[in-house]
């Protein structure tokens, strides 16, 4: 890679929330201010954050959000991961405190209603990706890998913490089994996603999707061919065509939200004093010291 190419990292705090909260609320390991404020998911979302700047040097920096629960998947199919309970009360305030950590980080914090972080990092990385400016998506979402491509590549969050696997396009065939990244969705339509409530075609499963899709390349390649799959399958798929066709469309990112972001102006050289003042409000105390 070019020295002199910018290096941007997409971060998905809400993945990167999440999983700091979980990583210690299941231990019981809630933390709180003497007042009282719940800061755990926020304590380790910093964590995260510095190992991953420690460790892929992105010269910039913005971090993607959701913005409320509902969006414009929700009126194409009102069940849209309705199957997840409500975020534990200790998350909650949680979520508005991390743009404060942003903005002491001067990284901009960027969502916007009806549409999920997934979308917003779609949408930056297809708009600031070229040959002058890597890519870095930093999330725990595989649904992201169907944005790689020359430019861009996805820092997966594995198990453990500072555990990440890094997929560039080149790496995704192998890894996935697939010619395309695209096909990621097309994937999804034939086989669903329970972690998100998108119902695919019944019976259908990813050994059986991925030959679909090798045979025939997508989803409307499978449909032009459906006189070639004989039995239950085919009876299966003709039935379920609409579901399948609405459940590519969930699966899908949207990168064409409309947003903008002046994130050259914001390289990634942080202000400590700004930084030791959020530390200090949090009560970050051991941060505090390695900050100093």
């Amino acid at each position: 890679m070019n020295s002199e190419q910018n290096r941007l990292l997409i971060v998905d705090s809400m993945a990167l929330l999440f999983r700091g909260f979980y990583a210690t609320y299941g231990f019981g390991s809630v933390m709180q201010t003497t007042s009282g404020l719940y800061t755990n998911a926020i304590y380790q979302y910093i964590k995260y954050l510095l190992d991953a700047v420690e460790k892929f040097e992105p010269t910039h920096i913005i971090c993607a959000t959701d913005m409320g629960k509902a969006t414009f998947r929700n009126e194409l199919y009102p069940a849209y991961k309705a199957n997840r309970g409500e975020p534990p009360l200790e998350l909650l305030p949680q979520f508005n405190l991390v743009q404060e950590v942003a903005e002491s980080f001067d990284i901009p914090f960027v969502g916007l209603s009806g549409y999920e972080a997934d979308d917003v990092m779609g949408t930056f990385s297809k708009k600031y990706a070229c040959k002058d400016t890597h890519v870095y998506i930093l999330t725990g979402d595989g649904d992201t890998l169907q944005l790689l491509d020359d430019h861009i590549s996805v820092i997966m969050m594995k198990k453990g913490f500072g555990n990440y696997d890094l997929i560039s396009l080149q790496d995704f065939q192998k890894k996935k089994g697939l010619e395309h990244p695209s096909q990621i969705i097309e994937l999804k339509g034939l086989m669903g996603d329970p972690s998100d409530n998108i119902p695919g075609c019944p019976n259908v499963g990813p050994k059986t999707a991925e030959k679909l899709l090798q045979a025939y390349g997508s989803i409307d390649g499978v449909f032009d061919s459906i006189h070639e799959i004989s039995g239950k399958l085919q009876q299966r798929l003709i039935e379920n065509k609409e579901q399948i066709y609405l459940s590519r469309k969930l699966a899908a990112i949207d990168t064409l939200v409309p947003l903008d972001c002046v994130w050259e102006s914001s390289p990634c050289t942080f202000n400590h004093e700004k930084i030791r003042r959020m530390f200090e409000r949090f009560e970050f105390n051991s941060l505090v010291k390695l900050l100093a």
